[in-house]
């Protein structure tokens, strides 16, 4: 494996994600079991995102990692199997990436490009929906994303999430949460702001989102009929996206390709996420509208490590592995595999290495048969095992892999990866990406 990098830059790079991946660790563990309905059945919000880093470890300085980041089990809302999709479904194109989400919408007439410049630089892209928020590329790899949630009140939008800061002088209440989001409200209208680059995940850049917050609260909501804003300009070609456990690879992957144009692309993690509970976080719907709007040419996906818990169905609780369990999940991932390539685009999907917990392991290894199986039926997804360059023998955890003929740690709590390990999976990727999109064999360069 290739470890190559300029001493000073990979310093950095070693302590930020270090640091980064282990509060991200400390509080991916309670995120999606506390997802679901609000009281009295109802979501609580328009896609019920306020709840998505449900976590219970606020980030400090002095956060610890736990011993296992296994996510409680639950029992989401769902209540039964999604439809099964066909394997071959009809081109077409979905050009609205607010999906005729009206929300996301508005989101995207209460920033300028301008504002966002005078906090983060340029350039500045156009506001593009990509549901459930209005999204700004921002530089070479960074975005902002507004979400906007009528008739939602802050306690309902922070429910699931706890307080790092509070913010005076905001709106009705306003704060800093575990999850770097900074949720305000004004009214009956709540709103939340995320800032995201590359190999930063600690950063809360308060000054420059509260700025802009001021910024949304002066601008009046328009009436709730806007009509879908033109399609944007298309790009990055990849984008690669998935939970906590995503994080360090696409912060590795994206080093490789920072300055090329054939395999730049556009990172996004979103902590505690998965498939099992769409109201915490929908992914389905937002990795379509990505796609409607940024027309990658291949999808990665990376995010199963909180899919581990139960749903309930038929009455009853159906732990993983169960034949509901395996049938909803299956035709959750089986559905969503369809959409994107109906899209247009290519589809890496990769599961999760042996975890150090035998239990989460073993749910980790029955939704990665699942990948594979869905894969294997939808032309233009390519499933990829990462146990195959991180597992130990007959596909055990481990904790350190011979690199370079030195033993070197690759995890950091049982679960992530550290940067050495997210180094050994974008390597074990390029030439999969590599032949995925026909370019030959590309230089993959760290600089």
């Amino acid at each position: 494996m290739h470890l190559a990098r300029s001493a000073h830059r990979r310093g950095a790079l070693v302590a930020a994600i270090a640091a980064a991946l282990c509060l991200a660790a400390a509080f991916a563990s309670g995120a999606a079991g506390a997802a679901g309905a609000a009281p009295g059945g109802r979501r609580s919000c328009k896609s019920g995102h306020s709840g998505r880093s449900c976590d219970r470890h606020p980030i400090s300085s002095t956060t610890s990692v736990p011993t296992t980041t296994r996510p409680p089990r639950s029992t989401p809302t769902t209540t039964a199997p999604r439809p099964s999709t066909p394997t071959t479904t009809e081109p077409r194109r979905v050009d609205d990436g607010s999906l005729g989400d009206q929300a996301t919408r508005i989101a995207c007439t209460l920033l300028t490009t301008a504002q966002i410049a005078a906090q983060f630089g340029k350039p500045v892209g156009p506001a593009t929906p990509t549901y459930p928020y209005c999204q700004w590329l921002v530089g070479a790899n960074s975005f902002l994303a507004l979400d906007v949630e009528p008739d939602t009140t802050f306690a309902t939008a922070t429910q699931y999430v706890d307080t790092l800061q509070t913010v005076t002088g905001l709106g009705s209440r306003a704060i800093i949460a575990n999850n770097r989001y900074l949720y305000f409200t004004q009214g009956s209208t709540s709103y939340w702001l995320l800032w995201q680059t590359p190999g930063d995940f600690t950063s809360l850049n308060q000054p420059q989102l509260v700025a802009l917050a001021h910024d949304v609260l002066d601008h009046d909501l328009p009436a709730p009929d806007l009509p879908p804003p033109p399609p944007g300009a298309t790009g990055p070609p990849i984008y690669f996206a998935g939970d906590s456990t995503a994080a360090g690879p696409e912060w590795a992957w994206w080093a490789y390709h920072e300055s090329s144009t054939t395999t730049r692309t556009l990172a996004e993690y979103q902590v505690a996420s998965g498939f099992v509970v769409p109201g915490y976080f929908d992914w389905p719907k937002h990795l379509l509208a990505v796609v409607a709007e940024r027309r990658p040419k291949l999808v990665i996906f990376m995010g199963s490590a909180n899919d581990g818990q139960a749903i309930a169905a038929d009455d009853a609780v159906q732990p993983v592995g169960s034949k509901l369990w395996d049938a909803y999940y299956s035709s959750t991932v089986g559905q969503t595999m369809a959409e994107l390539v109906a899209e247009g685009c290519k589809v890496l999907w990769i599961g999760e290495p042996a975890m150090q917990d035998p239990q989460l392991s073993a749910d980790m290894a029955v939704i990665d048969s699942i990948f594979a199986h869905q894969a294997s039926l939808h032309p233009g997804v390519v499933f990829y095992n990462p146990g195959v360059v991180l597992n130990g023998p007959g596909g055990s955890y481990a904790g350190s892999l011979m690199i370079n003929g030195q033993l070197t740690p690759v995890r950091l709590d049982g679960v992530h990866l550290n940067t050495a390990g997210s180094i050994v999976l974008a390597d074990a990727i390029a030439p999969i990406v590599d032949r995925m999109l026909g370019i030959g064999a590309t230089q993959h360069t760290r600089r």
